[in-house]
């Protein structure tokens, strides 16, 4: 593949073409949900998810969270059994059209590595995922939830709502429970993607004192898997108006049809995770990636450029702006952000600590690690966690990540209009909610 079409500022080019394929990757999709939708009824249902067999199943309702804007987040605390009170907690962010159980699906996840460490872990349910919900919509998506039928609020809301909003929230949360102003951050995908804008933009900044970035990247380089992505994500976008495509899929978890291997390998590589794993993939960790995210991600496949909802802010042009210590993570088998992307995103961070590790045979390890197996892969716990584990032990006795210093940014207009430091970024509500069987229940 010839990658010397580039813009003048180093970013991939996007005029590249890739082969026409006989079979387009949505008209492949479709069909399959096609077979499934019958069923949509009788399975895939809210219900299921909040009666599963384990919490690491559920969505997240240890606490509810309020951002600024009026979400209710769903958060889950993962306590260590014996705390190091040295250590800073550690915050997991699932990527897109996921939730928060994308980290505890499998056995001997990264949350019990890390309290085993003695961390302080919080796993928390994205805007568009899990329980969460718009304040004013809670009851109606409460009983959309158990329809095929998409939630309300699901195709208004972007990235950058997800990090001007959500992230501080969280945080403020991690803040109340835990005393600690900063953090140890771990976002895999867009996750990870978020912390680019956020530690570009965001005052609050500094409170991101380590960042683990797992298959994040802010560029994408142009292949015919990038091409093919793109062209997916339009489907996707025109399906969300109409149906949830989370729970047109849940059925999946009782059986796959044929032809969907290729589809599941921008997400994993089958020989790499287990059966079990990829059946609680679709039974619980599935969700609708959200119509405002995938319209603000369009440039991104099909440009190679992280840009803002209103399209005025390129954030892979800002990667020098970011100076917190940070530890990429790239998996050698990931077809969904390729190495390349992935070592042209790390090359233009500015910080003075950083770490970029390959996990794939020709670096020393089992597999070829795929997007998603580089957390559910059957040999990530043993190859891939303790060297993030290791990793952060070696930067909790130090001083204070060097963007420590709070700042206030603006955009060419004035005051970023996301932020206002005169408000609180989070409410925790003094109650839970507990949403199922088509009841929401407060106590």
């Amino acid at each position: 593949m010839n990658y010397s079409a580039r813009r003048p500022n180093g970013l991939p080019g996007s005029h590249l073409t890739s082969p026409h394929l006989q079979l387009p990757f949505i008209t492949r999709f479709l069909r399959i949900v096609a077979v499934f939708v019958a069923c949509i009824f009788v399975v895939g249902c809210a219900s299921f998810r909040e009666r599963a067999p384990s919490p690491d199943f559920q969505p997240c309702n240890d606490s509810v969270i309020k951002t600024r804007d009026g979400w209710l987040l769903g958060v889950r605390h993962y306590r260590p059994k014996h705390p190091d009170p040295s250590k800073l907690p550690v915050i997991l962010c699932h990527g897109l059209g996921l939730n928060a159980t994308f980290w505890t699906i499998t056995d001997n996840h990264l949350p019990q590595q890390l309290t085993l460490a003695g961390y302080e872990v919080f796993v928390y349910d994205a805007r568009g995922s899990g329980n969460s919900t718009p304040e004013k919509f809670a009851r109606a998506n409460n009983f959309l939830r158990n329809t095929p039928l998409p939630e309300r609020g699901e195709r208004a809301w972007t990235t950058d709502d997800q990090a001007y909003y959500d992230i501080p929230a969280v945080l403020e949360h991690v803040r109340r429970r835990t005393g600690h102003e900063q953090v140890n951050w771990i976002g895999h995908s867009l996750g990870g993607m978020l912390m680019f804008t956020f530690l570009e933009e965001h005052p609050e900044r500094h409170r991101i004192a380590n960042f683990v970035g797992m298959g994040s990247t802010a560029v994408v380089f142009p292949t015919k898997d990038s091409k093919e992505m793109a062209r997916a994500n339009l489907g996707l976008c025109l399906l969300s108006k109409v149906a949830s495509t989370s729970r047109l899929g849940r059925p999946m978890r009782f059986g796959r049809p044929p032809g969907l291997a290729y589809i599941d390998r921008f997400y994993y590589t089958r020989d790499n995770v287990e059966g079990l794993t990829v059946d609680r993939f679709y039974g619980y960790t599935l969700e609708d990636p959200g119509a405002g995210a995938l319209k603000q991600l369009q440039p991104y496949l099909g440009k190679g450029q992280f840009l803002s909802a209103d399209g005025k802010m390129d954030y892979s042009a800002n990667l020098d702006k970011i100076i917190t210590p940070t530890l990429f993570i790239a998996g050698q088998g990931d077809v969904m952000a390729d190495v390349q992307s992935k070592r042209w995103t790390f090359d233009k961070l500015a910080s003075a600590d950083k770490t970029f590790s390959v996990f794939g045979k020709s670096t020393g390890y089992a597999l070829n690690y795929g997007h998603c197996d580089l957390v559910w892969a059957k040999s990530a716990p043993h190859e891939i966690f303790p060297e993030i584990v290791k990793w952060l032990d070696q930067r909790q006795h130090v001083v204070a990540s060097p963007q420590a210093v709070r700042q206030e940014l603006t955009n060419n207009s004035g005051r970023n209009p996301y932020v206002r430091l005169d408000s609180p970024q989070s409410i925790e509500l003094p109650l839970q909610i507990v949403v199922g069987e088509g009841r929401v229940k407060v106590r």
